[in-house]
């Protein structure tokens, strides 16, 4: 695929929202939304890679997890090692045994499910955990995990089309769990894949169901995504049951801007969203130590 600064600077917020957000909520109450965009983002990616290649009858889970290991684990990994020699020094023992815990968690990608049992994620105690943002991978992996295999296994047999109404019934059901939970039990909603995978499989019905846009009509189009992005930013807070219904206005908007397919924009092509775009993964990572 050729290079999207439309997703480049749709990376570059993400991140922005949520190092600010965490730095200091009232600058930006509702910045954690940006973890959102990234699912959308990746979402649309992944579909993009497995359906062009089902298409071609060329592609290969194998391959795939090999690309997804080699983009995340090492950076992942030497995080951990840094904050673990760190702790050495820095940490009491408990704390430096939970840091331990922790680090395994995330590289094996189940710190999600281990922080939902520990804590709330806006508990004041969270602050106390170096790798709790990692739980957002470890939902992305699982991710990974299953996704190819199930299309893999419905395109055996289902038509492509069929396949696509299968994704849209399943993006349907999982908003719907994700709802569900989110009023029964915030912190599961919040830290589970099962009621985060309808928005990474929203940025994938966007790569299935694509719309000719006339020029004229992208830039304006873009606009309104990015502003419904970010007035998701303003509007949230803490407080805001999540990721309910309320995430769809984030939802919506980076997949306005997908749709509107737009990379002339100086709103989306600029030397910030190039800066903050290239290195969001990094940023991410080493952004919440900092902060903690």
């Amino acid at each position: 695929m050729k290079f999207r600064e439309d997703i480049n600077a749709l990376r570059a917020i993400a991140v922005a929202s949520v190092v600010i957000f965490h730095f200091n909520h009232d600058w930006l109450p509702g910045g954690f939304a940006g973890v959102d965009v990234f699912f959308v983002i990746s979402g649309f990616l992944m579909t993009m890679i497995i359906i062009k290649g089902l298409e071609k009858e060329t592609f290969s889970t194998l391959s795939f997890y090999k690309a997804r290991v080699r983009r995340i684990i090492p950076a992942l990994a030497f995080l951990c090692f840094v904050l673990m020699f760190l702790g050495l020094f820095l940490l009491s023992p408990i704390d430096y045994l939970n840091l331990g815990k922790h680090s395994a968690a995330s590289l094996t990608f189940l710190s999600n499910m281990v922080y939902w049992t520990e804590s709330n994620y806006f508990d004041s105690s969270s602050n106390e955990k170096w790798l709790l943002h990692t739980w957002s991978l470890s939902v992305e992996w699982q991710f990974y995990l299953i996704y190819p295999i199930a299309l893999v296994f419905l395109r055996k047999f289902l038509t492509l089309n069929q396949l696509k109404l299968a994704l849209v019934a399943g993006t349907i059901l999982a908003f719907i769990l994700s709802v569900l939970v989110t009023m029964k039990s915030s912190s599961a909603a919040y830290f589970l894949l099962p009621t985060r995978a309808w928005q990474m499989l929203a940025g994938g019905l966007v790569f299935l169901y694509p719309i000719q846009l006339k020029d004229s009509v992208k830039s304006p189009l873009q606009l309104l995504g990015l502003l419904l992005i970010v007035s998701s930013f303003v509007i949230y807070t803490s407080a805001t049951p999540w990721p309910g219904y309320a995430s769809l206005l984030p939802i919506i908007g980076a997949c306005i801007v997908l749709v509107s397919n737009n990379g002339e924009s100086k709103l989306v092509n600029n030397s910030v969203t190039h800066a903050l775009g290239k290195w969001s993964y990094s940023i991410y990572l080493w952004h919440w130590p900092i902060v903690v």
